[in-house]
C-alpha cells in the first residue's frame, strides 16, 4: 500500500501543524511562558484590537478561548515562533475582541432531535438541548461553539467523515477533546467527553461513534461542547448543522 503519509497538499499542512504547536502548548504547562518572539504588528492602536499580558502558565491555546479567536491568528499576528515558551508580560495584540461586554446572555434553549443531513454533508453530533448558542455572551467572552445537554455515556458521532487530528485530555478546562479534519478547510470538535473511542489518524466515516458524552473539564453538569472552524476561524456549528 502507498504510504501517503508525507505527501500532504501544502494547503493541509499549515493547518495541521498549527494545531499540534498550540497543543503541544498546553502540554508542557511547567515551562511557563518563559520566552516568546513577536514582530511589530502593523495593527497594533487600531480599532478592534486589544493587548492581552501574557501571565504566568498561560498557552496559545489558552488565549485564544478566551479570546475567541483561532490560536493560529494569534501565533501569525504577533509572530510567534515558539508556542511552548513565553516570556510572562509579553503583550499579545487580539483581533476582533470587544473587551467592554461583560453581561452574560444565553439564547432560549432548543432541543436538538433531527437525525438529518445538512445541505453540507453534517449531522449533529448528539440529540439534546441547546444550553448555550454560539456567539452568547458568558462572563464577558463570546461562546465560540454550542453546549448540548447530555447524558453521561451518550454515543458522540462524526458530524462529517474526516481524519481524527487531535487526541487530548483537559486543554484548559475542555476535558477529554477529539478533532477531526474535513474536506474544506474545515475542522469539528467535541469536548468534555467521559471515553474517547478513536484515535489520531484514523479515518472516520459521518455518523461513527467517536466518543462518549460525560463531565470532563470545567463543567458542572454533563454536556458536549461543539465547534466548527472554517479555515481555522470558529464560525456557527449551525451554518453546517441540519435545520432542527
Amino acid at each position: 500500500m502507498k504510504n501517503t503519509r508525507h505527501t500532504l497538499p501544502l494547503r493541509l499542512r499549515w493547518p495541521i501543524l498549527a494545531l499540534l504547536m498550540f497543543f503541544a502548548g498546553c502540554a508542557q504547562p511547567d515551562k511557563g511562558i518563559s520566552h516568546i518572539s513577536t514582530t511589530p504588528s502593523p495593527a497594533v492602536g487600531k480599532p478592534g484590537y486589544i493587548t492581552h499580558k501574557v501571565e504566568r502558565g498561560e498557552t496559545v491555546w489558552a488565549i485564544s478561548k478566551r479570546y475567541d479567536v483561532s490560536p493560529q491568528t494569534i501565533i501569525q499576528l504577533n509572530g510567534i515562533k515558539d508556542v511552548t515558551d513565553i516570556d510572562v508580560g509579553t503583550e499579545l495584540l487580539i483581533p476582533g475582541t470587544d473587551s467592554s461586554a461583560h453581561a452574560i446572555t444565553t439564547s432560549a434553549p432548543t432541543t436538538v432531535t433531527s437525525a438529518s443531513v445538512s445541505g453540507k454533508g453534517f449531522i449533529w453530533p448528539i440529540s439534546g438541548k441547546i444550553l448555550k448558542q454560539y456567539g452568547d455572551i458568558i462572563n464577558g467572552h463570546k461562546n465560540g461553539g454550542i453546549d448540548i445537554e447530555a447524558q453521561v455515556g451518550q454515543d458522540v458521532l462524526a458530524s462529517n467523515g474526516g481524519v481524527v487530528e487531535v487526541v487530548t485530555e483537559n486543554p484548559d478546562g475542555w476535558g477529554k477533546v477529539v478533532v477531526i479534519r474535513h474536506n474544506g478547510g474545515l475542522h469539528t470538535w467535541y469536548a468534555h467527553n467521559s471515553k474517547i473511542l478513536v484515535s489520531k489518524g484514523s479515518w472516520v466515516k459521518r455518523g461513527q461513534v467517536i466518543a462518549q458524552t460525560g463531565q470532563t473539564g470545567s463543567i458542572t453538569r454533563p454536556e458536549l461542547h461543539f465547534k466548527v472552524f472554517k479555515d481555522d476561524k470558529p464560525v456557527n456549528p449551525l451554518s453546517y448543522l441540519p435545520g432542527e
